[in-house]
C-alpha cells in the first residue's frame, strides 16, 4: 500500500505525461511479469499491446509513451526466468538491458532536443526560484552574488552535459519503476496465495559477460571519431560503470558476511562511506566489480581449519 500511495504521490507531483510513468510502468511491468510466469512466452503480448495501445494514444514520436512497452518487455524477461529458482541478482539487472538500449538509442530520436530543453528550463526556473527565496529572506548581497555566479557555471556545466546524462537519469528512473512493478508483483502473488517470487540477495550480484561487452562498446564508441554517438555512448558506459559499482559493493558485503559481520553494520558503513567521499567510493567499488570479473573474489576458497582472513 505504501508503494502505490508513493507512486501515486510520484506522478501527482510530475508533470505530464511523464507523470503517468510513475503508475503505467509499473502496472505494466507486473502484469507482463505474472503473465509470462503463469502463460510462459505467451506473456509477450502483453508489451506488444501496451506498445500498440500507447502508440495509438499518444503517437510514436513521443518519448515518454516508449517507456511503458520497453519496461513491460522487462517484466517479460524476468517472469520468464521465474521457475526454478528465479535469477540471481547480477541476471535480474542484466534483464534490464532492452530499458537500457531505448535510453541509449533516446538522443537519435527527432524530439529528444525538445526533451533536454525542456528539462534546462526547468532546472532554470528552480533555479531562478532559489535566488529568489533568499532574496526575499534577506540573505547579504555577497552571499546572493556569489550564489548567482555558482549558479551561472552550473548552467553552463548543464548545458553542455545534460544532452549526455539525461537518457542515464531516465534508464535509472525507469529500472526503479521496474523494481516497484516487481514488488507489486509479489504482493499479487501474496493475494492469490500463488507461490512467491524468488528473491535475489544482493551478495550474489554479478553480472554476466554481456556487460562487460557494453562497457568495452561504450569506450570504443568514446574514443572513436564519432561526435555524434557521444550521448550514446556515455549512456551506456555510466550504466554499465554503476551496474560494476553494485557489483564491487556485492563483494565487499560477501566477505564482511563471511566474516561475521551484521547486515546492518555493513549498511551503515556503505552509507558513511558514500556520504564523505562518494567520488573515491564509486571509484573503489567500480574497479572491485570489474576486477571480480576475472578474479572472482567469492569463490576463492577457504583453507579448511586456517585463518579465515
Amino acid at each position: 500500500m505504501l508503494l502505490i500511495l508513493g507512486l501515486g504521490w510520484s506522478a501527482a507531483t510530475t508533470p505530464m505525461p511523464w507523470g503517468g510513468l510513475w503508475l503505467l510502468a509499473p502496472a505494466g511491468v507486473m502484469v507482463s511479469l505474472l503473465a509470462s510466469w503463469r502463460f510462459g512466452a505467451w506473456g509477450v503480448l502483453v508489451p506488444v499491446a501496451l506498445m500498440g495501445v500507447s502508440m495509438g494514444l499518444a503517437g510514436p514520436q513521443s518519448p515518454w509513451v516508449w517507456w511503458i512497452p520497453v519496461t513491460a518487455l522487462s517484466g517479460v524477461w524476468m517472469g520468464l526466468r521465474e521457475e526454478g529458482g528465479g535469477p540471481a541478482a547480477g541476471d535480474r539487472a542484466w534483464m534490464l538491458l532492452p530499458v537500457l538500449l531505448l535510453a541509449a538509442g533516446l538522443p537519435w530520436t527527432l524530439r529528444y532536443p525538445d526533451l533536454v530543453a525542456k528539462v534546462e528550463r526547468s532546472l532554470s526556473g528552480f533555479e531562478t526560484g532559489l535566488v529568489d527565496f533568499e532574496r526575499r529572506a534577506g540573505y547579504p548581497a555577497d552571499r546572493l552574488s556569489d550564489l548567482e555566479r555558482a549558479l551561472e557555471t552550473l548552467t553552463k556545466v548543464q548545458h553542455q552535459g545534460l544532452p549526455s546524462v539525461l537518457p542515464s537519469m531516465l534508464f535509472v528512473w525507469n529500472a526503479l519503476l521496474v523494481g516497484a512493478g516487481r514488488s507489486l508483483a509479489s504482493q499479487v502473488t501474496a493475494l492469490f496465495r500463488w507461490p512467491p517470487l524468488s528473491r535475489a540477495p544482493l551478495s550474489g550480484w554479478r553480472l554476466p559477460d554481456g556487460a562487460l561487452l557494453v562497457l568495452l562498446a561504450s569506450l570504443a564508441l568514446l574514443l572513436g571519431p564519432w561526435n555524434a554517438w557521444a550521448p550514446t555512448a556515455w549512456t551506456l558506459l555510466l550504466n554499465a560503470g554503476l551496474g560494476y559499482c553494485v557489483q564491487g559493493i556485492a563483494v565487499v558485503e560477501s566477505l564482511l558476511l563471511a566474516r561475521g559481520v551484521p547486515p546492518s553494520v555493513i549498511a551503515l558503513t556503505m552509507v558513511f562511506v558514500f556520504t564523505v567521499a562518494w567520488p573515491v567510493f564509486m571509484l573503489a567499488t567500480g574497479a572491485v566489480g570489474l576486477s571480480d570479473v576475472w578474479l572472482d573474489y567469492r569463490r576463492l576458497e577457504r583453507v579448511p581449519g586456517g585463518d579465515p582472513s
